[in-house]
């Protein structure tokens, strides 16, 4: 007993100072939104209660960014959801080299996120890339694909479903591992299709990892930034300005920290706002009030 007190008398310093790291960021990023916290006015800075997130919520380019984040982050996960099931689907029907199949395919996150964005911008430059150059080859036609808005948000999506999509297939690649294997020999014997087999029997099953991985997705997603600030600075315009970036923008571009402290904390909300819609419509269950 003795051993036991002083074991969690050895880790209680590991906690407190993992606890203070952070509370202390989010205790004093909370203060700041009440504040007029401008960096470049230190020795003015009033008390403005909610004055902030008025401000914030009455911003248009406040609602563009929140428009551009939903569009980025639910398309982006439909496409994540829908691609990486269809690769993990195909590798357990492929009956060898499957961990090179697997090794090949988690490349893309084994890169890191500046990285695939400096390379994605230089495939896609309008002169320079080899993107539109192979269009060019066979009589399609290359644009700029990040300085249009018609294009730029799309590309951004592309790329993050590029990047993202074989981590969704790994998890859901072990889910599919680790099912039993009786209901599909069931199956079998009464006749079930493929299709039949995935609709009933494989989907229903994998329900509690495809809420999982869709809703750290999700979270994901909208706090994406690197990809933005890389590949487009949020424009053309403010065509592909996230919120993250939005925040950025507010934070170290009008240095009104007061401002971008107020749009983190609505974040938070418009996460678990739809967080908890994803959860529940995965689940199969309806919202009550």
């Amino acid at each position: 007993m003795n051993f036991l007190r002083y074991r969690y008398k050895l880790i209680l310093p590991a906690i407190l100072l993992l606890v203070l790291v952070m509370i202390f960021p989010l205790v004093f990023s909370l203060r700041m939104s009440f504040f007029d916290y401008i960096l470049s006015k230190p020795f003015h800075r009033p008390f403005v209660w909610f004055q902030n997130y008025k401000e914030v919520l009455t911003d248009t380019q406040f609602h563009n960014s929140v428009f551009v984040t939903l569009k980025f982050s639910f398309i982006a996960l439909l496409f994540e959801m829908i691609i990486g099931f269809l690769l993990a689907y195909l590798l357990m029907k492929i009956p060898r080299f499957n961990n090179l199949y697997v090794s090949v395919l988690m490349i893309p996150m084994m890169i890191t996120p500046i990285a695939i964005g400096l390379i994605w911008r230089l495939l896609l430059h309008p002169d320079l890339g080899i993107v539109n150059y192979l269009l060019n080859l066979i009589g399609v036609g290359g644009k700029a694909w990040l300085g249009l808005k018609s294009t730029a948000l799309g590309t951004i999506i592309f790329v993050e479903t590029w990047r993202s999509t074989p981590y969704v297939m790994l998890i859901l690649y072990a889910a599919l591992l680790s099912l039993p294997t009786e209901p599909y020999e069931a199956a079998t014997i009464d006749g079930a299709s493929e299709l039949q087999k995935i609709r009933y029997l494989t989907i229903p099953m994998l329900r509690p990892v495809l809420v999982v991985v869709s809703t750290l997705q999700l979270i994901y997603l909208f706090k994406t930034y690197d990809l933005v600030y890389i590949l487009t600075r949020g424009g053309p315009g403010i065509s592909t300005e996230t919120l993250s970036y939005f925040i950025f923008r507010q934070g170290f571009t009008n240095v009104d920290m007061g401002n971008a402290s107020a749009a983190s904390y609505l974040i938070v909300v418009i996460v678990s706002l739809a967080t908890t819609f994803l959860f529940f419509r995965l689940r199969g269950r309806k919202i009550t009030r």
